[in-house]
């Protein structure tokens, strides 16, 4: 009983270590799921805290679920996301599937679940992109994402 207590003590106070470094204002804001012809898809991540972010080691997923697949973006050491600033990750050209539909989930280099969207979804294979209107709006709704022409790195429109 004493271990399974302190181990939910021990996670609750990660927990709110976490929070208090500011690390929930990063999340996913843009993302090219069907980018036109040999380009690789990309996810935009923006810091929408008032203090810069360390994302070192941490990994974008993108999982699609016909079939079953899954890229992984690592985020090399050395990266920061400045206040208000932005941060893309790119896919890899040899991925292979093409359905231009996924769920992209954003992790700490702990495996923390920091963001997660529902099923988005690109048949344009053209610059049109999935992303948060106005930037950062997080309101876990579907609502919160417009399909439109994309603004890799910087603000939506």
């Amino acid at each position: 009983m004493y271990r399974i207590s302190m181990r939910l003590l021990v996670s609750l106070f990660g927990v709110l270590a976490i929070s208090g470094a500011g690390l929930g204002a990063v999340l996913i804001n843009e993302v090219e799921l069907n980018p036109p012809g040999d380009a690789v898809e990309w996810v935009e991540l923006y810091n929408s805290g008032a203090e810069m972010v360390d994302i070192s080691g941490w990994r974008v997923e993108i999982v699609d679920s016909d079939p079953t697949w899954t890229g992984s973006i690592r985020i090399f050491p050395g990266n920061a996301i400045l206040a208000g600033g932005f941060y893309v990750a790119e896919g890899d050209t040899n991925w292979l599937h093409d359905t231009g539909r996924g769920i992209v989930i954003l992790k700490t280099r702990d495996g923390i679940e920091m963001d997660k969207t529902h099923l988005l979804i690109d048949q344009s294979d053209n610059i049109f992109t999935n992303s948060r209107f106005p930037n950062g709006v997080d309101t876990d709704q579907r609502s919160d994402w417009v399909f439109g022409k994309g603004t890799k790195n910087a603000v939506n429109s």
